[in-house]
């Protein structure tokens, strides 16, 4: 800094103090902190803590080592979803498929669930044993809770149809005799 009775000198490269006096608020070197201002050296316990944008940024094509536990982005060429670990990604929705399937009323969600995880997998280069039982066993449950349910209501239908029978003329509260078995009219 010049004054005009003070010409401007060449500053020295092998000079660290500049000439001149110091900056509006700035310490000189040696000298304590005021109080409220930081030291620009960090004391003896003193972290330091990074400030906002002062961090290196990865250069775009240098890999990052990922943290433990952050989820991925799919690598070039990857399908989104995929996994790189090595793990099936049908295999716990097969084993899903494979519990509902035993169900009678959800071996339908169960087949379902199934052939998901037997495509994701195959989609994956994995084979899926779990997942073809669950579409196997749930046709088989599907089938037989079908033939159930029709052979159940048509039981049911025919003795309602008896018990309407026998109970026709008969006041209510009549017991009447059904297959062997006493019935009180409605």
């Amino acid at each position: 800094m010049s004054t005009p009775d003070q010409p401007e000198r060449p500053r020295d490269p092998q000079d660290p103090t500049p000439s001149g006096p110091p900056a509006y608020g700035s310490q000189e070197p040696g000298e304590t902190p005021r109080y409220g201002q930081q030291s620009e050296t960090p004391q003896y316990g003193e972290g330091q803590t990074p400030q906002y944008g002062q961090g290196q940024a990865p250069q775009y094509g240098q890999g990052q080592a990922p943290q433990y536990g952050a989820p991925q982005a799919p690598q070039y060429g990857q399908a989104p979803g995929s996994s790189t670990t090595g793990e099936n990604p049908g295999r716990t929705m097969g084993i899903i498929g494979l519990v509902l399937s035993f169900l009678g009323c959800l071996s339908v969600v169960g087949i379902i669930l199934s052939i998901v995880a037997l495509n994701r997998s195959k989609k994956a280069g994995y084979g899926n044993g779990v997942a073809v039982a669950g579409i196997i066993v749930g046709a088989v449950v599907l089938i037989a809770t079908i033939v159930g349910s029709i052979l159940f209501f048509s039981f049911v239908g025919e003795v309602g149809q008896e018990l309407v029978d026998a109970c026709e003329g008969q006041p209510s509260g009549t017991v009447v005799e059904i297959r062997g078995e006493p019935v009180t009219c409605p």
